[in-house]
């Protein structure tokens, strides 16, 4: 009977152990758990700083440059060198005209030329010659007045004979003169500066059936084909630089003095929700529309991947209030509760909601003020999973 008893009290010992070891590991399983629950949190510091609220006006792409190019003399286009679409650089042969009968019209005028060169030759020998004998008249005739008149001094001769002289000394004055004056030479010459510009100008249509691109871009138009008619009037190329976009918008006066040339603004997409893009000022225009009293601004996007369509339909934002030296937060951090606005704010590794006033906001921050001081951590998101005394664990 007692040796029963010495058992049955080993097994309940046991049993003890059993159970006391068994409590001791769900004890610490909980501990374990209870660790476990320490929430991980995102926080930002509360920063000073300057902040603006913007406003965003409808715009679209433009290219930065666009140039419909014309032949500058008229013909049948003989070729066509690009396509719609096709990247082209300045000086590229977009498309030629014929030069048959550009040919023959220089062809003429070459001969005119050749024509009126000799002619101007014959001329200048002709005038050389006459020039000469009118020399030779004029001399003899000057000659013989002198003479005559010094005999009639003494006498010698009658005054018939003395007016007879003077008369043949005027005469061939006038003829050296005109002579000298050779304007037969000078009207061949006017002819041959004529025909050396009729060539000069059928030799630049000549030059002009080659049509090439002023600038690098793409081909966005084209208004030829091979065998058509193209002139300065008709048939063109267009091409358009869109390495650069720019998007004109009508500003009020209250904004235009909030914004300057080079001022990078903020650009959003119609049709690419996802797409940020940022412009720069590039033009504000020194006079207001009458109708609105508005100005016309330009802002310019960089297009240097060529992922950006003309036409697109875009938003510009510009400030229209301007805070500085405020204490703000992103907007995330901000949560509403029973219309009052709070920050969830971790202290010594704690979480305390803040009851704040806010003030101006954009699409990233907001002002507040309240029982907030600059440099506080505050929570960024999942504060709805948070409790005020929870202890949490801030991690970057």
């Amino acid at each position: 009977m007692q040796h029963v008893f010495k058992k049955r009290n080993v097994i309940i010992g046991l049993l003890l152990v059993v159970v006391a070891f068994g409590g001791f590991k769900v004890l610490n399983h909980k501990k374990v758990e209870v660790q476990a629950t320490i929430k991980n949190v995102k926080t930002q510091k509360v920063a000073i700083g300057s902040l603006s609220t913007l406003v965003d006006y409808a715009s679209k792409f433009d290219p930065v440059q666009e140039v419909q190019v014309f032949p500058k003399t008229g013909g049948k286009v003989s070729s066509l060198n690009v396509d719609i679409g096709d990247k082209v650089t300045s000086g590229q042969v977009l498309f030629t005209l014929d030069t048959a009968e550009l040919q023959a019209q220089l062809q003429i005028q070459q001969a005119a030329l050749a024509a009126s060169q000799a002619n101007l030759s014959r001329t200048s020998l002709t005038s050389e010659q006459t020039l000469n004998k009118s020399q030779i008249t004029y001399n003899d005739a000057k000659d013989n007045y002198e003479k005559t008149k010094t005999l009639y001094d003494v006498g010698a001769v009658s005054k018939q004979e003395l007016d007879s002289a003077k008369t043949k000394y005027d005469n061939a004055d006038i003829d050296l003169k005109a002579a000298q004056k050779d304007l037969a030479t000078v009207a061949a010459e006017a002819q041959v500066e004529q025909a050396r510009a009729s060539v000069n100008s059928a030799q630049i249509q000549l030059n002009n059936v080659t049509v090439v691109s002023p600038i690098s871009g793409i081909v966005s138009a084209k208004d030829v084909k091979v065998g058509g008619i193209a002139s300065s009037q008709s048939g063109s190329v267009t091409v358009i630089d869109s390495s650069s976009m720019i998007a004109e918008i009508s500003v009020p006066d209250i904004v235009i003095g909030k914004i300057q040339v080079g001022q990078t603004v903020p650009v959003s997409i119609n049709a690419i929700k996802d797409k940020s893009l940022s412009g720069a000022i590039d033009r504000i225009s020194p006079n207001t529309n009458s109708k609105d009293n508005s100005y016309l601004v330009k802002v310019k996007i960089d297009n240097s991947q060529h992922d950006l369509i003309a036409g697109m339909f875009i938003k510009i934002l510009l400030p229209a209030e301007n805070r500085n030296n405020i204490l703000m937060v992103p907007n995330q951090a901000i949560r509403m509760e029973n219309n009052v606005n709070y920050l969830y704010v971790v202290i010594n590794g704690i979480v305390k909601k803040v009851a704040v006033t806010v003030g101006i906001s954009n699409n990233v921050n907001t002002e507040v003020a309240g029982n907030i001081t600059e440099g506080t951590d505050i929570i960024l998101e999942g504060q709805s999973f948070l409790n005020e005394g929870e202890k949490v664990n801030i991690v970057q």
